[in-house]
C-alpha cells in the first residue's frame, strides 16, 4: 500500500503543473491509477499523447505507470526519456528512477547506473518516492557489468514452457510430481472474478497439467481435497510450495501459514505444520530433503535478519519437528530469502534479492560442508536475470527441472521455464567405477617404466572434461588418456585415474574413477577392490551406501545413460505398452555398449485380484520383458534373474481393502530392471 499511495503522489504532482485543457484527463488519470485500474489511465493519458506526443504529463504518467505497476519496462523508456528532458524537481528523482529500472530490466547496465545517480541525489527518507532499494539496484547493475559471462548451453539453458501453462498474468512456482506440473496463477479463475486491491491482479489459485513426452494438458483449477470439478475452491489464494521426494506429500501456502496433503488420496484434506514452523505471520515456502529428516522454510518474523529468510528444522525420533535455526548472515540479507529447494547430495539451492546479483531475486546455491554452509555461489547468466528468477527445483537425479522468471520476452509478469543445469564444479571420486580400467604395459628397456592407459566408455569419450593420474599419494602432471611414468625402484603401487565427464542428464559432472595395483616389474590387475578417499585424512560421520555389491546405484546408472523408469503394465495384462517399449529400447543400447553388465528382472502386480493369479500375471509381465531383451539382441546369459513378486510388495499402501485410485494401483503394476556388473566390482563406499 505504501508503494501505491507513492505513486498516487508523484501522479498527482503531475496534476499541479498542469494548466492546460488537459487537466480534467490528467486528473481521471491519476483518480484510476488510485484505483488500480491501470488500463484505464494509460487510455486517458492516450487521448493526451494522442494530439500532443510531447506532453509532459503524459508521457510521465503513462511511463510510471507501465514501469511501476504494468511491469513493461521496455514500452516505458520512450515516454519517460520524453517527460525526463521536461521534469520538474519535484518528479524527477521518480521518473530518473523508473528509467533506472527499465533500462536495468532490459540489460542495459550503463544507461541504468546514469538514471539512478540522478535519482539518488535526493533518495533519502522524507522524499514521498523514497526508494529502499536504490542502493541495492546500483550494486546490481555493477555486478552484472563485472559479471557478463553466460554459461554454454551444456551447463546452463533455459526455455519457456509456452501459452498452454503461461497465460499474460503471473504464473510460479512450478512442482513436478508423478507425471504433473503443479503450479501458482493469477490468472481469472471464474467469469465473476475481480481483480484484487493489492497489486490489481486476481488472487492466486493452483492448477494442474499432465505432462507427457514433452507436451502439457491443458491445466484445471487444483484444490487439496481434489475432487476434479466438484472440488471446493477458496477465496482469497492459495499456492503450491514443493512436494516431498516421492511425491506423495504436497506442501501449500495459505493465509500466511503452511500445510502438508497427502497425495496418495488427494481426497482428503490438508494438514497445517505444526507451531515451530508456524511460529510468525508469515511462512512463504518449505522444502522437506529426501529423507524426510529436514525441512527448510521461510519466514518474515522477528527473530530473523531481515524481510524473510531461511530456517531449517530437524524431524525428531518421535517425528516431531525441532524449533526452527536461522541459517547463517551470509545466506540471510536484510533483504529476502525464498524458495529453498535441497538437492541428494545436500546442495541447498534458493533465491535471494539480497545477495550480489544482476537485479530482482537471483538463484544461488550453497553446500553443506563439515557441519558448515559454504558462501552461496550466484548461479549466473543465463538462469539469472535482471528480473525476478525464483522457485528453482530439480527433478530426482536429473539436470532437469522448472523454474519461474520475470525476464524479459515472457507471456506476461511472471513465467514458468523449463531449466536445465550441470555443476561445472569438479566432483570427488566417491566409488571406483566398474565401466572404467586401467591398463599397464611395461616397457621392454625398462623394468621400472610403464605406460598406463585409461579406457572411456563410447558414449562418453566426446565429453570428456579433464584426466587426472595418480600413483600413490603423487600426482602425474600428464593429463591424457594414456601417460608415461618411471617408478623409483620395485614395490607394489597403486595407480589412479579420475576422468571427469559431462551427462547431459545428470546435476553434476561425473567423476569416473579406477584403479589398479600392480607389482612393478610383473603387471598384476586388480581393479575395482576398495574405495577411493582422496583426502589423507579419514573423516568422521561417514555415511555407508547399502548399495549391494555389483549393483549400480542411481548415479552410475544415469552415467551411463540408463533409463530408471519402470515399465508400467494395464490392469490384467502382461504385454508391453509403447512407452514401455521406449525405456527397454533405450536401455538395450546401453546393454549392447556396456557389454560387462548383467541384469535382474523383477514382475509386480497391484493388490487387486486373488494373490495367486497377482503371482502369475507378475511372473508373465517379467517374462515379457526377458523376451523383450532376447529378441532384441540381449544374449540370455546377461539375465541373471528373473522374479516374480505378486502383490506382496505393495510400495504405496494400496493393499486389500484400502481404497486406491487408477494411478495409485497402476504405481504398483510394473515391471523393474536391476542392472549389475557380471565381474561384482562395485564396492560398499563411504561418502564423505
Amino acid at each position: 500500500m505504501k508503494k501505491i499511495i507513492h505513486l498516487s503522489i508523484a501522479l498527482s504532482a503531475l496534476v499541479l503543473f498542469s494548466c492546460s485543457e488537459e487537466k480534467k484527463l490528467i486528473r481521471k488519470a491519476s483518480s484510476a491509477v488510485e484505483v488500480y485500474d491501470y488500463d484505464k489511465a494509460i487510455s486517458y493519458y492516450d487521448q493526451i499523447l494522442a494530439k500532443d506526443s510531447n506532453n509532459f504529463y503524459a508521457n510521465a504518467g503513462k511511463g510510471v505507470v507501465l514501469s511501476e505497476y504494468v511491469g513493461k519496462y521496455d514500452k516505458a523508456i520512450p515516454y519517460l526519456e520524453k517527460a525526463i528532458k521536461k521534469s520538474p524537481d519535484k518528479t524527477s528523482i521518480k521518473i530518473n528512477n523508473d528509467l533506472g529500472k527499465s533500462y536495468h530490466y532490459i540489460g542495459n547496465y550503463p544507461r541504468a547506473l546514469y538514471f539512478y545517480a540522478k535519482a539518488t541525489k535526493n533518495n533519502n527518507e522524507d522524499n514521498p518516492d523514497y526508494d529502499i532499494f536504490l542502493a541495492k539496484r546500483i550494486s546490481d547493475c555493477k555486478y552484472a557489468l563485472d559479471h557478463p559471462e553466460v554459461a554454454s548451453a551444456e551447463y546452463q539453458s533455459v526455455k519457456n514452457v509456452g501459452s498452454v501453462i503461461n497465460t499474460d498474468m503471473p504464473e510460479y512456482g512450478p512442482v513436478y510430481t508423478h507425471g504433473d506440473l503443479i503450479f501458482t496463477s493469477k490468472r481469472k479463475d471464474t467469469p465473476k472474478e475481480k481483480k484484487n486491491g493489492l497489486d490489481r491482479r486476481y488472487f492466486e489459485s493452483m492448477y494442474m497439467s499432465a505432462y507427457n513426452n514433452g507436451t502439457f494438458s491443458t491445466p484445471r483449477r487444483f484444490t487439496i481435497p481434489d475432487l476434479g470439478e466438484k472440488s471446493k475452491f477458496r477465496k482469497g489464494g492459495e499456492s503450491v510450495v514443493s512436494a516431498s521426494a516421492d511425491g506423495n506429500t504436497l506442501y501449500i501456502f495459505r493465509g500466511g501459514k503452511l500445510y502438508e496433503a497427502n497425495m496418495k488420496d488427494s481426497t482428503n484434506g490438508e494438514h497445517i505444520l505444526p507451531k515451530t514452523i508456524n511460529f510468525s505471520y508469515l511462512q512463504g515456502h518449505a522444502f522437506v530433503s529426501n529423507d524426510g529428516s529436514i525441512l527448510l522454510f521461510t519466514s518474515e518474523s522477528e527473530k530473523g535478519r531481515g524481510g524473510t529468510d531461511i530456517y531449517k528444522s530437524v524431524k525428531d525420533n518421535n517425528g516431531k519437528w525441532s524449533d526452527p535455526q536461522l541459517l547463517p548472515y551470509f545466506i540471510n540479507t536484510d533483504y529476502n530469502e525464498d524458495a529453498p529447494f535441497l538437492t541428494e547430495d545436500g546442495t541447498l539451492f534458493f533465491a535471494s534479492n539480497g545477495l550480489p546479483g544482476y537485479g530482482g531475486y537471483d538463484v544461488y546455491k550453497t553446500h553443506f560442508v563439515n557441519g558448515q554452509w559454504t558462501e552461496p555461489e550466484n548461479l549466473g547468466q543465463p538462469i539469472n536475470t535482471p528480473g525476478d528468477d525464483i522457485y528453482f527445483a530439480l527433478n530426482p537425479n536429473s539436470s532437469k527441472g522448472f523454474y519461474s522468471s520475470s525476464r524479459k520476452g515472457g507471456y506476461g509478469d511472471m513465467d514458468i521455464y523449463h531449466v536445465h543445469y550441470v555443476s561445472n564444479e569438479s566432483p570427488n571420486c566417491k566409488s571406483i567405477d566398474p565401466l572404467l580400467v586401467i591398463s599397464a604395459t611395461q616397457n621392454p628397456a625398462s623394468e621400472l617404466a610403464y605406460t598406463f592407459s585409461v579406457n572411456i566408455p563410447e558414449q562418453y569419450k566426446n565429453n570428456v572434461r579433464s584426466i587426472s593420474w595418480k600413483v600413490n599419494d603423487e600426482l602425474i602432471p600428464q593429463t591424457s588418456q594414456e601417460v608415461e611414468y618411471a617408478f623409483n625402484s620395485t614395490n607394489t603401487y597403486k595407480v589412479f585415474s579420475k576422468v571427469i565427464v559431462y551427462c547431459d542428464t545428470c546435476p553434476a559432472l561425473v567423476a569416473m574413477c579406477a584403479e589398479k595395483e600392480i607389482i612393478v616389474g610383473q603387471p598384476l590387475l586388480v581393479n575395482n577392490i576398495e574405495p577411493v578417499i582422496e583426502d589423507k585424512e579419514v573423516k568422521k560421520n561417514k555415511i555407508e551406501n547399502n548399495t549391494p555389491a555389483g549393483e549400480l546405484n542411481n548415479a552410475q546408472l544415469n552415467a551411463i545413460g540408463w533409463n530408471t523408469t519402470p515399465d508400467y503394465f494395464d490392469f490384467g495384462k502382461s504385454e508391453i505398452r509403447g512407452e514401455g517399449k521406449s525405456i527397454l529400447d533405450q536401455n538395450i543400447n546401453v546393454l549392447k555398449n556396456n557389454r560387462e553388465l548383467t541384469v535382474i528382472i523383477n514382475g509386480y502386480a497391484d493388490s487387486r485380484g486373488p494373490e495367486s493369479l497377482n503371482m502369475t500375471l507378475s511372473e508373465k509381465r517379467a517374462n515379457s520383458v526377458r523376451q523383450y531383451l532376447i529378441k532384441n539382441g540381449i544374449s540370455k546369459r546377461r539375465i541373471t534373474g528373473v522374479n516374480a513378486y505378486g502383490e506382496s510388495k505393495i510400495e504405496n499402501g494400496c493393499t486389500d481393502n484400502v481404497t486406491c485410485s487408477e494411478e495409485q494401483h497402476q504405481e504398483n503394476r510394473k515391471v523393474t530392471v536391476k542392472v549389475t556388473n557380471n565381474s561384482k566390482l562395485i564396492t560398499s563406499v563411504s561418502i564423505e
